[in-house]
């Protein structure tokens, strides 16, 4: 993406950081209202993707993208997000099943194939070892988005076919999980989140002024909960962080960083966390488990593990970019595959 969205580069950084937060607060023994502070990081999760469903409006090549095009489209996501989740998950290979030897049974047969083949959200797992090892549970989310994108942007068509494909997502959450089989292919439960994300850029294509944007989102949303009060159906408040998001992304458009004096150092801190945020994502759990399996070795006071914590997932996640990522994507496109 060529052009910059500095509310959305902020956005995203503050969801790195809430989901990073999440994960730590544990370790350094946060409790009462600290942890509960904490714990609602992880509404940095919905974020990403709300985040996700508005870019990927973005391309505007997607709706009358060709075959060439969808192989372009796809080669890319694929080239992005897996070269690090699998250099995780064989980390976790080596960890577990050479070093550690700790690898639990799993009742299916399936093992490391539910993390190579992205399984994790297509088929329970009968524990976090293996549905969410390192973090790593949101990833086939992400791909079977992506996967579904271009039939969504073919769909959507403007703020109305944006609001009637939300709130059907909606509803099939609250349909799939009555069927009993909730935690099978997971997309259709979290769907939702993403095409928020597309509605709010729909409503922003619409070029009213920011007042008129929001008073559209305000009077779809309060149709969207109407059926969710008029179904009966449980929320969570994962639901109404996303909301909030959402008029975040449409009320925060105007936004700059500011470039001098404090403002600015500030301001490259949140654009050098935006710049890697995907790195942090997916390397901040494995140095915190890291450093945990050190902790209990010999002892880490709470001040050192916070600081070793932030220098090694800001070291990781830049040798991780260099290391992993950049070759690849250079090879792949070098290949001209």
């Amino acid at each position: 993406m060529k052009q910059k969205y500095e509310h959305i580069q902020l956005l995203r950084a503050l969801a790195c950081i809430g989901v990073f937060i999440t994960h730590l607060a544990p370790r350094l023994g946060a409790t009462g209202k600290a942890a509960w502070l904490a714990n609602q990081g992880a509404a940095g999760v919905y974020l990403f993707f709300v985040l996700s469903g508005y870019l990927a409006c973005c391309d505007r090549k997607l709706p009358t993208a060709g075959k060439k095009e969808l192989l372009t489209y796809y080669k890319k996501r694929l080239v992005r997000i897996l070269p690090l989740y699998y250099g995780v998950i064989l980390y976790n290979i080596l960890l577990h099943g050479l070093i550690l030897k700790d690898i639990p049974a799993d009742p299916q047969g399936l093992y490391w194939l539910r993390y190579f083949f992205l399984t994790n959200s297509v088929i329970p797992a009968p524990n976090d070892f293996w549905g969410n090892l390192s973090a790593t549970w949101t990833i086939s989310l992400f791909m079977a988005f992506y996967l579904l994108v271009p039939v969504f942007v073919r769909l959507i068509r403007g703020c109305t076919s944006a609001f009637f494909c939300y709130v059907l997502a909606l509803i099939l959450r609250y349909l799939w999980v009555k069927t009993g089989y909730g935690d099978y292919m997971m997309i259709f439960y979290y769907l939702h989140y993403f095409l928020l994300g597309m509605l709010v850029w729909e409503i922003h294509q619409v070029g009213r002024r920011i007042g008129a944007q929001l008073l559209v989102y305000i009077g779809m949303l309060a149709a969207a909960g109407a059926v969710l009060v008029l179904g009966r159906a449980q929320t969570d408040s994962f639901i109404w962080w996303s909301w909030c998001f959402g008029m975040l992304l449409l009320a925060g458009s105007g936004f700059r960083f500011c470039r001098k004096g404090i403002g600015g150092r500030i301001s490259d801190a949140v654009l050098w966390t935006d710049r890697y945020s995907y790195e942090i994502y997916l390397v901040h759990a494995v140095i915190l488990e890291g450093l945990g399996m050190v902790r209990v070795q010999i002892g880490l006071p709470n001040a050192a593990f916070l600081i070793l914590a932030l220098l090694l997932t800001g070291t990781g996640a830049v040798l991780s970019k260099k290391l992993i990522e950049d070759p690849i994507a250079g090879l792949v496109a070098r290949s001209r595959m």
